[in-house]
């Protein structure tokens, strides 16, 4: 096991945590933050409790931007989340529920992840980036080639630059297309006109009244004429008969974003550059997705070996989160395995690692939260389609990658309905461990039909391998199960004056 899968008291201590260093200006805070289409959609909703979620890194800015908006909302009470039970990039609908909050208003970097309860309004902040010097990197590494197909792909931070960029670049590359962020709260821009002075005063504003359950979620894909793709949370609208496959992509955004990396995994077949806009670097990424992938082939052999599988829920703010991990309970049962759902909070190794009896997990996250890294990690972590592609039987690995949990649930695009009649015990050899393994259920003998009952003679250098299959037959075949009541054995005493003092000075040390 790996060393770091534990962590002491040292690390706690030492562990840093990076926020901003000053705080934005009261004079761009309204822009940055864009505090009148906060106002303009609070009022909008009629909501009376609103909770501003905001990231580590933007911290500093909280107490400030809440009190620009207390002031245009004098009867609406306004909470701030800062640490949130899960990424920073979903939103916290758990914390907000704590506050008994209308809406939240989502600060900082996002996923997009549609939201299972609570109305969300997206604010991404305005990380600097110079568009003149990203147009000249991008044309100085790109060289600009008739017919040549690329798709502008950007990290939210960068959204409110991405029109100005891609206009100056369509003059260069004709066959550039602009992917546009799938999130519907983006529809809600608020005039410039307006002044905070003016929605402050405003008692009500003339919105159509929604009837029924109102629904948050992003936009779904438009069936137009011309190819739509809703992938990563983005939208790429492409000519009329042409594929994805065609065309590189372009990112504007650190080469460390988790956005870049799903993206890369989804469009698996498409070069990806990188544009950098902290350190003004351009550059085509150089990940091996080949390598990558068959490190996820690797994952899957895993989980077809394991017997004792631990749902863990990464989310639960993410809608349809639930149906996902009974959709999981039951395809496991179906392929003869043992199946724990874990409740843990933001996922690490030491938190997993208290689980011996566990084989595998698999974590029904985020889609930019699902691919972990396994060096630290004492059991194996895969995704929800890692997991199907192990036990359903009807589905085969064609390199297609999805972190998207949503997708293989009945009305996804990748969903693949379980055969009962595929699902029956199949025997396997394990490419990890060259053992025989069975996939399917094990089928009981019925009622009445006859049991062979011949006893074989084993040799005494024949061993036998037991294989726990559930957590019950782990802890029996433990040599220590725990600290053992004797009852009946242990003398009964007094009760005697225990420790007093404090922790670092108690009163029967020397000194004290």
């Amino acid at each position: 096991m790996s060393a770091s899968a534990f962590s002491t008291s040292d690390d706690v201590i030492t562990r840093t945590i990076t926020c901003k260093s000053e705080a934005t200006s009261l004079d761009d805070l309204v822009d940055v933050y864009e505090v009148k289409r906060c106002v303009s959609w609070i009022q909008q909703g009629y909501f009376l409790r609103v909770a501003l979620q905001f990231p580590d890194t933007l911290l500093v800015d909280a107490p400030a931007v809440a009190a620009r908006i207390q002031q245009c909302l004098s009867d609406v009470s306004i909470f701030i989340l800062g640490d949130t039970s899960y990424g920073s990039c979903c939103v916290d609908e758990v914390a907000a529920q704590h506050y008994k909050a209308d809406c939240v208003i989502h600060f900082g970097r996002a996923c997009l992840s549609p939201t299972a309860r609570l109305p969300v309004l997206y604010v991404f902040g305005r990380l600097h980036i110079d568009t003149v010097k990203c147009v000249a990197k991008v044309i100085e590494t790109l060289s600009p080639k008739e017919n040549t197909k690329i798709v502008l792909v950007y990290d939210t931070p960068y959204s409110y630059a991405a029109d100005d960029i891609f206009a100056t670049l369509t003059q260069h590359y004709t066959g550039l297309v602009l992917s546009k962020l799938s999130d519907a709260s983006r529809n809600s821009v608020l005039p410039d006109h307006l002044s905070l002075e003016s929605l402050s005063s405003m008692k009500e504003l003339t919105v159509p009244q929604h009837s029924g359950e109102r629904s948050f979620n992003p936009i779904p894909c438009l069936k137009q004429e011309h190819m739509t793709v809703c992938k990563c949370g983005r939208i790429i609208d492409l000519p009329p008969g042409d594929s994805i496959d065609n065309y590189s992509f372009l990112f504007i955004g650190t080469s460390d974003s988790p956005t870049l990396l799903n993206m890369m995994m989804t469009f698996n077949k498409s070069v990806f550059y990188t544009y950098d806009p902290q350190k003004d670097i351009c550059g085509r990424e150089l990940l091996n997705i080949n390598k990558a992938l068959m490190k996820r082939y690797y994952l899957i052999e895993k989980a077809k070996d394991a017997n004792i599988v631990g749902i863990v829920a990464g989310t639960l703010g993410v809608a349809r989160y639930r149906d996902m991990i009974d959709h999981l309970k039951a395809l496991l049962k179906a392929a003869g395995k043992k199946s724990y759902t874990f409740v843990v909070g933001k996922l690490n190794p030491a938190k997993l690692a208290n689980f011996a009896e566990v084989d595998i997990y698999v974590s029904v996250a985020c889609p930019e939260s699902s691919l972990l890294g396994q060096a630290d990690f004492y059991r194996p972590v895969v995704s929800p389609l890692e997991m199907e592609m192990a036990c359903n039987q009807g589905r085969e690995w064609t390199g297609e990658y999805s972190t998207d949990f949503r997708e293989l649930l009945p009305g996804g695009s990748m969903y693949v309905k379980t055969d009962p009649l595929k699902q029956s015990e199949v025997g396997d050899v394990s490419l990890i461990n060259n053992k025989v393994r069975t996939l399917g259920i094990r089928e009981r003998p019925e009622v009445g039909m006859s049991i062979q009952k011949t006893v074989a003679v084993r040799s005494d250098s024949t061993t036998v391998a037991n294989i726990a299959q559930n957590a019950g037959e782990f802890l029996a075949g433990r040599t220590w199960k725990g600290l053992e009541r004797q009852l009946g054995e242990s003398p009964v005493v007094l009760a005697t004056e225990g420790q007093c003092g404090i922790a670092a000075n108690y009163s029967s040390e020397p000194g004290s």
